[in-house]
């Protein structure tokens, strides 16, 4: 198996962050999808939420450095 898989998926998920992103700073009254910081300030105000997120953090911190 190449690392081409890898490179695929990674491509296809930031495709969908930027289309998310996008999406989220349209200026329609009934947005479809909040704005990333308005995003992050539910996770982290949600003490159940805040252990994935740091987790998820620190997993993306540990493979980014990783590398």
């Amino acid at each position: 198996m190449t690392s081409a898989w890898g490179y695929a998926v990674w491509a296809v998920l930031a495709a969908a962050a930027l289309l998310l992103w996008a999406l989220s700073h349209t200026r329609s009254k009934a947005r479809i999808v909040a704005r990333p910081s308005a995003a992050l300030a539910r996770l982290a105000g949600d003490p159940w939420l805040r252990v994935p997120l740091v987790v998820g953090w620190a997993w993306v911190g540990w493979h980014l450095f990783a590398r």
